[in-house]
């Protein structure tokens, strides 16, 4: 708690910091959700917590203005670091005048913004505004996976019809609108080789190192996707060195680029010297087309113990093709700005011949959404995959004339109006909502979803002065 005791604003540092030390990775919220309820509570206000999750704190009657973050985070680690999410306090450290974890995520997505409206509920030097501006606090659950707490509230449950989501992460930047989304999933069902190539060897593959991020802010930073790196050097040794493909493991969640991957393979034995001087050709060239953006790749193989199984041949020449053939990345610019994208998150093959591959794609343009979509679907398609959806939401915007943004702009005539390519919980509040305004802000965090986010110190002040002259304006 040192590092961040003397920080301004204190009340609001202080309560980050308590936030990092109880586990809150999406699906395991117990731990942070009893801690608001009880910060809440302590202060006599009206708390409810509804079956998704999602806690709303009313500080007084007839509230006039919604503040709402989303209380999950994602939990990406380095490889060689040990961490339990759902067990383990995050270490902070100060570098560079930001905030970041050691070898983990930060969870500043969104725990800056929880923070600043635990703060509001919690400091007594913030009574007096409390008293002559009642509010509504919205504390959502599990975003980070679909949105789910999002989509699961109650369309009468809100009686604030003005709404600041905090979620924002450029500080000096007022959101006015982002992009929507859907999920993918493309699977299959095989049935496992059980018998390896007689004079084959094994050879396990390892892809490490790489930045990854977010799939919507950093989709356009020329970072590279373990899920398609290791599948173009697959796809290169079936083609050339007659190699079989035992298993293909990348990725985690859908909108983190994905940063590592393994594969084994089977290959003859009498060339698995040359499959491995053929991996650190790949290890080379990978590093120069990517970089100084990819500065820490490493592509390295070894031997290892033959799979009990492989994957029929059919099956792993349509798998390799299909993730060849999907887009991946930027799909449409705007002007200035990101408009379609696609980011494949996950590869998984089981030992029981089952076949996994999550992808997400963004839009702020409802067709450009279905149309990409659409291709990453014939995609797999053509592979033999079923291809399903969920998750569907919409692209979200606010008029800049509309009384919310002008009142931003007299808080902080500097803000710079902008819209966002990831998806906030404002396109899914606006569709139960439709009448609700709803502007987005947030501090400076940079590389959210991967262990090198990091949140600056300064911004966070600057952003909780706005947040502080916005209410008083409010008044």
């Amino acid at each position: 708690m040192n590092k961040l005791a003397n920080l301004e604003p204190k009340a609001l540092w202080r309560q980050f910091f308590n936030i990092t030390q109880l586990p809150h990775p999406s699906g395991c919220l117990d731990a942070l959700r009893n801690y608001i309820v009880e910060a809440a509570q302590s202060k006599g206000f009206e708390t409810q917590v509804d079956e998704a999750g999602n806690i709303l704190v009313r500080t007084g009657e007839a509230p006039k203005l919604c503040l709402q973050a989303h209380y999950d985070m994602v939990p990406q680690k380095n490889d060689d670091v040990v961490f339990d999410f759902t067990k383990d306090s995050l270490s902070l450290r100060i570098v560079d005048g930001r905030v970041m974890a050691t070898g983990t995520t930060l969870g500043a997505d969104n725990g800056i913004g929880v923070a600043a409206m635990l703060a509001l509920i919690e400091s007594d030097e913030y009574a007096e505004l409390r008293s002559r501006m009642p509010m509504e606090l919205l504390f959502t659950a599990n975003e980070e996976t679909g949105m789910q707490g999002a989509r699961q509230l109650k369309a009468d449950w809100l009686h604030s019809r003005r709404l600041i989501n905090l979620d924002s992460e450029e500080e000096g930047v007022l959101m006015t609108g982002c992009a929507g989304a859907v999920n993918m999933t493309a699977s299959l069902k095989c049935r496992m080789d059980a018998e390896v190539p007689e004079g084959d060897a094994a050879v396990l593959l390892s892809l490490t190192g790489l930045q990854g991020g977010h799939s919507g802010m950093d989709i356009h930073l020329h970072r590279a996707n373990a899920c398609k790196l290791m599948n173009r050097f697959l796809k290169h040794v079936v083609v050339n060195f007659e190699a079989r493909l035992g298993s293909f493991n990348s990725g985690t969640l859908r909108n983190a680029i994905p940063r590592e991957a393994q594969a084994v393979i089977t290959v003859p034995e009498e060339i698995v010297d040359e499959v491995i001087e053929e991996v650190q050709y790949y290890n080379d060239l990978f590093k120069e087309e990517y970089g100084p953006s990819e500065s820490g790749l490493s592509f390295t193989a070894q031997p290892t113990q033959l799979p009990r199984t492989l994957i029929p041949e059919e099956i792993q020449d349509d798998l390799l093709n299909a993730i060849e053939a999907c887009h991946n990345g930027v799909w449409a610019m705007g002007e200035g700005y990101v408009d379609t994208s696609s980011n494949m998150a996950h590869v998984q093959t089981s030992p029981n011949g089952e076949v996994e591959i999550l992808l997400m794609v963004r839009s702020m343009n409802e067709e450009r959404k279905r149309a990409c979509a659409s291709a990453i679907q014939s995609a797999f398609l053509l592979g033999g995959f079923r291809v399903d959806f969920a998750a569907n939401y919409g692209a979200w915007n606010i008029d800049k004339q509309a009384p919310m943004v002008q009142q931003a702009l007299r808080a902080n005539p500097a803000l710079k109006l902008d819209k966002v390519h990831c998806g906030l919980e404002c396109g899914v509040i606006t569709e139960l909502y439709p009448d609700m305004q709803i502007i987005s802000v947030g501090p400076t965090i940079h590389h959210p979803h991967s262990p090198q986010e990091s949140v600056e110190i300064e911004s966070v002040s600057r952003f909780w002065r706005f947040l502080l002259s916005f209410l008083t304006l409010d008044d």
